[in-house]
């Protein structure tokens, strides 16, 4: 599935592309059950992780993760390898595509906290920021269920970001842009099954669900595979990120 010259360009341009119909809807019902089995086997095991810096009895901090999904289900490992999703990641970041990155990101109905603004290769730190984010809804994503928000265009530079805890007591999303300028962000509204790509300096923040219904999510990130491995890589477990692609093969 190639994205056309008139979708790359406006990514370059932007820093993002909405893009529905990915998936169609028997597939969307598919990966929705394995994502609910994992949901449940992960909180039954007590290790469902509140990727949040508050407690889960707080409806302000309820972002659940499904850390490296591929390692949790098989459904998810075969979307990573689904060849229309490789086609269209091939053509922003070229033919060598390795993952560094792959969650769910659950938020709860009436509940499920707010993300504040980031970009991701704060987190990845991958050699001339060649990295991307595709951002997969199974759910419908709207302003009121805690849809992404991008700032068009202000993916060109990386900005400061604060450190939000400690990381050797809890992981998630601990970094948050410390100074930021929200006029003109727009929000990414998707039909289920529809995508969500940006590029890895694309800042980015989610708001609460205030709806009757979960907001369900899959973000995978990957990086050009030629470019140096950045530390990321050498504190992640066996298998996580993986080549998915290479060149001439």
């Amino acid at each position: 599935m190639k994205l056309t010259s008139t979708q790359i360009a406006s990514f370059w341009s932007n820093g993002y592309l909405l893009c529905d119909g990915f998936l169609d809807a028997p597939e969307i019902e598919h990966i929705k059950d394995c994502y609910m089995q994992t949901i449940n086997r992960l909180k039954a095991e007590g290790v469902l992780e509140n990727v949040q810096s508050g407690e889960d009895s707080d409806d302000d901090y309820q972002v659940y993760q499904i850390r490296t999904a591929h390692l949790q289900h098989p459904a998810f490992r075969m979307l990573i390898n689904d060849s229309r999703l490789l086609d269209m990641v091939e053509c922003l970041i070229g033919p060598d595509i390795r993952l560094i990155h792959y969650q769910g990101l659950f938020k709860p109905a009436a509940s499920g906290g707010e993300v504040g603004w980031h970009q991701d290769n704060h987190y990845f730190n991958v050699q001339d920021d060649r990295t991307i984010t595709v951002w997969l809804a199974l759910d419908e994503t709207t302003i009121d269920n805690g849809c992404m928000w991008y700032l068009p265009g202000s993916h060109k530079t990386s900005l400061p970001h604060d450190q939000l805890w400690d990381t050797s007591e809890k992981k998630g999303f601990y970094f948050s842009i410390n100074e930021i300028d929200e006029e003109g962000a727009v929000p990414a509204e998707l039909a289920s099954g529809g995508l969500a790509i940006h590029h890895c300096l694309m800042p980015h923040k989610s708001l609460k669900n205030n709806t009757k219904h979960p907001r369900r999510g899959i973000a995978m990130h990957f990086m050009d595979a030629k470019m140096p491995d950045p530390p990321l890589l050498k504190i992640l477990s066996d298998g996580a990120t993986p080549i998915l692609r290479r060149s001439g093969e």
